[in-house]
């Protein structure tokens, strides 16, 4: 494993306006390098932007080929979710990819990175305060040669709840680079989700979910008819509530002809919404996502209010 020591120093990000916001702290851990995404002075999220080792260092390959942003716990000390390690070591944090990454003849896993990466190339901005904080980043997914298949514009963006809660709003904005893409896959593999620290994988039946009301739970782990899913677990001996939403808006494209997404919830804490987009080369397709965390409980009910603030917003 690649040892790094632990550094952390604040950040001031120049604007190409000229303007300067210290929005976060940059961290190298034993694992990645993070953008720690700050409010009130406490880290809330770390977005990992570790530079790609070299390809061929299949050692080491599998710790930077993704970019993920970790969820941090309410004291601000240590992240509740999952980095490179464990089971299923391409769960990271919040992430997107699709194992089908179809380009005319050839496809490509970009959710299980075997034969691609996603790499992080540029901050665009920042800003926050008391309340809220934004990190707009840009990410090139390219293929094992270097070429450039999807260039993606990430924008996060956190703020506090009046009731208490944190909401985080991602979105994804992603360009064909390289000819026309279909986006494919699976409810398991493919689709913006997020997966909570390993610990959580050994104690699974601490796990709990709750689906919007109509919403129904199939076979293999898989939900439909439910624009949310609310998955409560321990970590680090304190229990959360995360909400993964997605707007009544949100142009699923899943191939089946439904209109809602479909959800994955495993049990060992990796839970959010598939869907089977449509890349046109050249042309900008943007998705969003929230989603509301506490380390208080989150109600059936306050969790569909808290949805239909979210709808409102976006329509």
């Amino acid at each position: 494993m690649r040892k790094v020591s632990l550094v952390a120093f604040a950040l001031a990000v120049t604007l190409a306006s000229g303007g300067v916001h210290a929005a976060g702290t940059l961290e190298d851990t034993t694992f990645e390098q993070r953008l720690n995404l700050m409010i009130d002075g406490q880290p809330w999220l770390g977005t990992v932007n570790t530079p790609v080792i070299d390809l061929g260092d299949t050692e080491h390959r599998y710790e930077t080929y993704k970019v993920y942003t970790h969820v941090y716990d309410f004291e601000g000390e240590d992240v509740i979710t999952k980095g490179p390690v464990g089971q299923f070591s391409h769960h990271r944090g919040i992430f997107t990819g699709w194992n089908h990454t179809n380009i005319g003849d050839d496809s490509y896993d970009t959710w299980h990175m075997g034969d691609s990466t996603q790499e992080h190339q540029s901050w665009d901005h920042f800003e926050a305060d008391d309340d809220r904080a934004q990190q707009v980043q840009t990410i090139h997914w390219k293929d094992d040669d270097g070429r450039l298949l999807i260039s993606e514009v990430r924008t996060i963006t956190a703020h506090k709840h009046p009731d208490g809660h944190r909401i985080v709003d991602f979105e994804s904005e992603l360009t064909a680079e390289a000819g026309d893409i279909e986006l494919r896959g699976d409810s398991h593999h493919a689709g913006v989700q997020i997966r909570l620290a390993e610990e959580v994988n050994d104690n699974q039946d601490e796990t709990i979910y709750t689906l919007q009301p109509g919403g129904e739970e199939m076979d293999n782990d898989e939900v439909v008819n439910a624009f949310w899913v609310m998955c409560s677990a321990p970590v680090g001996g304190q229990r959360y509530w995360i909400i993964h939403m997605t707007p009544p808006t949100h142009p699923t494209g899943i191939q089946d002809g439904s209109n809602a997404p479909m959800y994955s919830i495993r049990r060992y804490a990796r839970f959010g919404a598939f869907y089977e987009p449509d890349l046109t080369e050249g042309e900008p397709k943007t998705f969003h996502f929230r989603f509301v965390i506490n380390d208080e409980e989150i109600t059936e009910e306050e969790a569909e209010a808290l949805y239909q603030e979210y709808s409102d917003e976006v329509q």
